[in-house]
């Protein structure tokens, strides 16, 4: 499910220009093979990650699940929760990443008139979306 940035599905139901300004605040990050983005079992950090170039390679303890390239979106659930991460995200091929902050996106959230009704929805996809 590899996709632009601008039509990740968090993003729906916002202008161009909400999220451009959120884009904008946004960090990149370079991360280098075998370095460990996300641990399983660890209290989320408050960050979901796009990859702009790169691999990572998405593992339940020993068990490699996927491996995710350009295009994809990964963390997402620490968006709205602070849930324990549920699988580690390990580099596989030195990457940029685009790094998107709970803070940031909250605000932006309460910049809708139905944010209570966006926050559940984005939930029910992020889920809907883990289970694929």
């Amino acid at each position: 499910m590899s996709q632009n940035i601008e039509s990740l599905y968090i993003f729906d139901g916002f202008s161009k220009e909400v999220i451009a300004f959120f884009l904008m605040m946004s960090q990149t990050q370079y991360r280098k093979k075998w370095e460990i983005v996300i641990q399983k079992g660890e209290v989320s950090n408050g960050c979901a990650y796009y990859i702009n170039s790169g691999k990572v390679s998405v593992h339940n303890w020993s068990k490699e699940i996927a491996v995710l390239s350009e295009g994809w979106f990964f963390g997402e659930m620490a968006l709205i929760t602070d849930e324990p991460h549920n699988a580690t995200i390990e580099v596989v091929e030195d990457a940029e990443l685009q790094l998107f902050l709970k803070d940031d996106f909250l605000t932006l959230l309460q910049q809708s008139a139905h944010s209570a009704v966006m926050k559940e929805e984005i939930r029910r996809r992020i889920i809907e979306n883990s289970k694929k």
